[in-house]
């Protein structure tokens, strides 16, 4: 048995590993994709993840289903409250490491967390009898399985607002801050292509009186709109929003306070003089934000990713 303390020594023991299984469980999972690509390439890996909070970011299990590689499967436990909070890795034949990390970039890293490194052939086979029993769950499938992807739809709705109400009570603080937090995955994203007309700031007004009497005049909050069927809008209530224009001007920070909807258009009013808690000054991402934004405009993305800010600010 040995403690294992930081990624270059859990590095050199996946890369001693060839033609053999590897099962990793973990309650979280992000940023590991290299990591995966690397063990497939010589292994068959086996990874369960959690939904519990839902804060894996879906975009990195459909990263790894795009590796379309055939020494992967993955499973995801959709029981969410009640789902595996385990952080266990399995090498065949007799290799148990197990600890607090994540699968996670930076739970791997060690910066912060530890994994006891064990030889034993017997725990092995306990745990990869425990493994096969949480396997056995009806709401834990397989990506390739019919009812997966209904399931990990409802999941990115649960993760997008789960991100959502996460960033819209943060303190300010700075990106490094943020990204130190690998709870922090996805940040709601309006991308807007051209002004309001007059008749649509008097059809949002003459909304929200109905509803809010005490809204004086249009000059009370800034108006956006976005046309959807209701269960599709992407944005909630209360969401805490970064807005731009397609060209990637007049990027900060929005709070959408009121969401009305009305023959196929939704109103979303950002009252103005609330205070707006934001993760971070806006400014640290305005430049790299302009960089992708058309990009980001023409996958209509609605949620600017992790990896997206990540990359931001390796350029």
């Amino acid at each position: 048995m040995k403690i294992i303390e930081q990624y270059s020594e859990l590095g050199q023991i996946f890369d001693a590993v060839n033609d053999s299984k590897i099962t990793i469980v973990s309650a979280f999972a992000s940023g590991t994709e290299s990591i995966v690509k690397g063990l497939t390439a010589r292994n068959n890996v086996e990874l369960i993840v959690g939904t519990i909070n839902s804060f894996s970011s879906p975009k990195y299990i459909e990263n790894l289903i795009d590796l379309e590689s055939e020494n992967l499967n993955i499973y995801m436990d959709f029981r969410y409250a009640n789902s595996t909070h385990w952080k266990l890795y399995l090498i065949e034949p007799n290799v148990v490491i197990i600890g607090s990390a994540n699968f996670t970039a930076l739970g791997v890293s060690l910066k912060r967390d530890t994994l006891v490194f064990l030889e034993s052939e017997d725990l092995y086979n306990e745990y990869l009898t425990k493994v096969e029993n949480l396997k056995s769950s009806p709401l834990v499938l397989n990506c390739q399985e019919k009812n997966f992807e209904h399931q990990f739809e409802l999941y990115k709705q649960s993760f997008f607002e789960s991100q959502a109400a996460n960033q819209s009570v943060k303190a300010k603080s700075t990106l490094d801050s943020w990204l130190a937090d690998d709870h922090n995955q996805a940040i709601p994203l309006f991308i807007w292509d051209r002004e309001l007309v007059s008749e649509t700031y008097q059809q949002a007004f003459e909304l929200i009186q109905d509803q809010d009497p005490e809204v004086e005049s249009e000059e009370s909050y800034r108006l956006s709109t976005y046309t959807c069927k209701p269960k599709d809008l992407p944005y909630r209530e209360g969401s805490l929003v970064i807005t731009m224009s397609e060209k990637g001007s007049y990027i900060q920070f929005e709070r959408f306070d009121r969401i009305l909807y009305k023959d196929g258009v939704h109103y979303l009013y950002s009252f103005k003089g609330k205070r707006k808690n934001a993760p971070f000054d806006i400014s640290e991402i305005t430049m790299g934000i302009k960089s992708i934004v058309s990009e980001l405009y023409d996958k209509e993305q609605a949620v600017l990713y992790r990896e997206d800010i990540e990359s931001i600010v390796k350029k």
